[in-house]
């Protein structure tokens, strides 16, 4: 007997359904399906839920008064299409992305497996103007979109680009690298969001949507094998408990895959995480859903390596030429790592161990979803905790020159609440209030013994109260054209105390906290304005316009200079215009979206120095007064044959300074640091320009088994930094190959992969941390694996 599954029509929430029982007990299982596991067992609904098979017409239950949300008509198919038509729920209704009057780019669960993404950066290799760095191959990521990014390796600021899992935000930056598994689609949106998400971006977001318990049984495992001992594992169990519960288990855990070294041979980049999410979906009567997500991560992997990319000159700049130069390494895959045996004592490790990034996450969120008539009514509620401990080697080397110790927990407590429109209606709208507290208690310990012949310590704490109040609304002035408006206020209130900035190097001097406690907050609005119109079938025009916030902050990191690192810099804010056309051509099985953009930016916050009289140049993050953006984006799928899929998307960017200043020496002037500034005007914002992704796959026919085959590959124009062309991250571009074969039933899927597979040579970051030190952050070299899956 197959699977029943019984469901309201249209995505809204189900009437009582008929299920199966679940056919084993929820066992010991690590992971999801890869695809053909989860993808092969499911499909996505119209609400991003995963949908079974459908029921035998003689058992569906009578839905006739459930409606789904209210969303734009959908297109009238002028023939059928060998393209996969995309639901997104990015304007917080299920609609097709062909209708959607904004740049969003998707990616499939099937992609994420297929691609062997495993992390946050491993995104930007799958979608156009995303960029995303570790910074200095810390486990924190540094997200950038169409050029509006933020650099910063301190883990108390707020990013440009907004993480959500299932529409609960995640701001603290170290724990939005989690692992990723069990996953619907990824929705990446371009632009300033605000007026309809938990948190302002200047940047944009990412959305990840996970898979949903399925109303009848189901269940996958895979695992796969790769170069460097890289071995992965994954799975998940999915169905009913009873008539109106049904759950979903998954799982993942990552092992191996230490592709670096050193001098003597020994490895390092080991990984060695696992994580698991329970999902429980409740419906107590017709018209009311319950969520429940549980879920929690442990990630105890070693950390990324730097190179020197040239000579290692700190020590000869600081105390004359009798100290020794070192020389650059001529291989990337090298790392060296060591600290001084005091800094080894305050961090509680060896002086020989390992760079180590350990980062533990858990938490979860509780959705109602109440139908009423006209409206649907949504309290969502989550609570989130992290834990990261770090230490990385910034100097590159084994000695003590720039040595860094990061031990932070946050927490994070959200709560929104929001009415969204039901119903066929010309007027659909969402609307709510957003409170979120987050707490971090932070420490930061610098080893720099062998440079400045001491060690520091920074400890604080940090709170941040967010309220906003939100509502958008779409009115379709006629069946061919619609208007968007949107409207956001926001308070944001964000404390510094208990800050402490010491020396640790021969006695302990004292652990006196530095001055009163520091506040910034602010009362700011976002917008947005859109106008779309189809002049003809499947041919849909936009022009937009939104403004966009970023949260304010504080540097806190520099140890040397407390009243710096307390003094907050600005909110940024962006004022952004778009143009799009988005096309469908079935009869040809092509579809072509085209964007263009201008963006306005005031008080951007950059990453600079400023001039202390006693010490010199401090690090600093400073807001530039004014600067521009703009650029063009364009993706393209086409079928031209049955069984192959061309895909190619880019996006080209364009940014300047109209209006800063920056430090760019300092000189001793009668024993005081007199600070030399320029004017950066014309100088180009930090981002690559350029930035282009395309793949080609063919589905061969074998009876009842089918071969796919693909190609894919990722550009990356040049990064010119802001600090000069020594710290420019040359182009570089990417290949990759993937091979399945399975079952037309998708119940198996064996399948080999391959990345960067011509051993491209390549560094994602180049920086430096203290004078002389220049390190880089190099890409993986060639990577390949095979893969084996199955599912029920």
């Amino acid at each position: 007997m197959p699977p029943v599954n019984l469901i309201a029509p249209g995505g809204a929430l189900p009437a009582r359904t008929v299920r199966l029982p679940l056919r084993a007990a929820l066992s010991t299982i690590l992971c999801m399906g890869a695809p053909g596991v989860a993808a092969a067992a499911t499909t996505p609904a119209p609400d991003g839920t995963a949908a079974s098979r459908p029921a035998h017409p003689a058992k569906a239950p009578n839905t006739a008064t459930i409606h789904p949300p209210a969303a734009t008509p959908p297109r009238p198919a002028e023939s059928t299409s060998r393209l996969e038509a995309i639901t997104v729920t990015a304007d917080r209704r299920s609609q097709n992305a062909q209708n959607v009057p904004s740049s969003i780019a998707v990616i499939t669960g099937r992609d994420l497996a297929a691609r062997n993404v495993n992390t946050v950066f491993d995104l930007q290799y799958l979608t156009p103007s995303l960029q995303v760095t570790p910074q200095f191959g810390s486990g924190q990521p540094a997200f950038t979109i169409r050029g509006v990014g933020f650099n910063d390796y301190a883990s108390n600021n707020a990013p440009t680009v907004g993480i959500y899992l299932d529409e609960v935000a995640n701001p603290v930056p170290f724990a939005s690298n989690g692992m990723m598994f069990d996953i619907s689609r990824v929705e990446v949106l371009r632009g300033p969001q605000g007026t309809l998400y938990g948190r302002n971006t200047t940047g944009g977001a990412i959305n990840y949507i996970l898979n949903h318990p399925t109303d009848s049984f189901h269940a996958g495992l895979s695992g796969q094998y790769g170069r460097f001992d890289a071995g992965k594992v994954e799975g998940y169990l999915s169905g009913p408990l009873g008539r109106y519960v049904k759950v979903r288990l998954s799982g993942q855990t990552q092992q191996g895959g230490a592709w670096q070294h050193d001098d003597q041979g020994a490895h390092l980049g080991n990984v060695d995480r696992g994580a698991a999410r329970l999902l429980v979906e409740a419906t107590p009567t017709d018209s009311m859903k319950v969520t429940l997500n549980i879920h929690g991560s442990r990630d105890r992997s070693d950390a990324n390596g730097l190179h020197l990319y040239s000579p290692l000159r700190s020590l000869n700049i600081l105390y004359g030429s009798a100290y020794p130069i070192y020389p650059a390494d001529t291989d990337r895959d090298i790392a060296h790592w060591g600290t001084s045996p005091q800094f080894a004592r305050e961090i509680g490790i060896s002086p020989s161990a390992k760079p180590f990034s350990h980062i533990d996450t858990g938490g979860l969120s509780l959705r109602i979803d109440q139908d009423f008539a006209a409206f649907r009514l949504t309290e969502l509620a989550s609570y989130d905790a992290a834990a990261r401990q770090e230490y990385d080697n910034y100097d590159a080397s084994s000695l003590a020159i720039a040595d860094v110790y990061y031990q932070s927990r946050a927490n994070v407590f959200s709560n929104e609440l929001r009415l969204t429109s039901r119903g066929p209606s010309r007027l659909s709208w969402v609307g709510g209030i957003y409170y979120s507290n987050q707490y971090l208690s932070d420490q930061y310990h610098s080893g720099f013994m062998d440079s400045y012949h001491f060690d520091r310590v920074v400890k604080y704490s940090q709170m941040v109260n967010t309220i906003s109040g939100f509502g958008q609304a779409t009115y379709r002035l006629l069946d061919r054209l619609s208007i968007t408006g949107g409207l956001r206020i926001e308070h944001e209130a964000r404390s510094l105390y208990g800050f402490q900035s010491y020396m640790l190097s021969g006695s302990d001097p004292g652990n006196a906290p530095f001055g009163p406690r520091q506040h910034y907050d602010y009362t700011k609005p976002s917008a947005k304005f859109a106008i779309q119109y189809t002049p003809v079938r499947n041919d849909m025009l936009y022009a937009s316009y939104s403004h966009g916030i970023k949260s304010g902050g504080f540097t806190t990191y520099n140890t040397a200079a407390p009243q710096i690192s307390t003094k907050p810099f600005k909110a940024e804010t962006i004022d952004a215009w778009e143009l799009g056309n988005k096309l469908d051509l079935p009869r040809l099985n092509l579809r072509l979206n085209l964007s263009s953009f201008y963006y306005d930016y005031h008080g951007q916050q950059i990453q600079s120095a400023v001039v202390n009289p006693q010490t010199g140049l401090v690090g600093s993050i400073v807001n530039a007064p004014h600067s521009h953006l703009y650029g063009l984006e364009f993706e393209a799928e086409w079928s031209p044959l049955p069984g192959l899929t061309l895909t190619q998307s880019g996006g080209w960017a364009i940014g300047q300074f109209d209006n800063f200043y920056s430090v760019l020496r300092a000189d001793r002037i009668n024993g005081t640091y007199v600070g030399v500034y320029a004017s950066r005007k014309g100088d180009s914002l930090p981002a690559p320009k350029l930035t282009l992704n395309g793949s080609a796959a063919y589905r061969w026919s074998m009876g009842d088994y089918t071969l796919t085959t693909s190609m894919n590959y990722s550009l990356r124009s040049t990064y010119r930094s802001l600090f000069g062309p020594l710290y420019n991250v040359a182009g570089y571009t990417l290949w990759g190959a993937n091979l399945s074969f399975g079952p037309k039933n998708n119940r198996w899927t064996v399948a080999a992969f391959g990345n960067n597979i011509f051993n491209k040579r390549y560094d994602v970051e180049r920086n430096y941390f203290v004078n002389g030190d220049t390190v880089a952050l190099a890409g993986m070299p060639a990577t390949w694996g095979v893969r084996a899956a199955i599912s029920y």
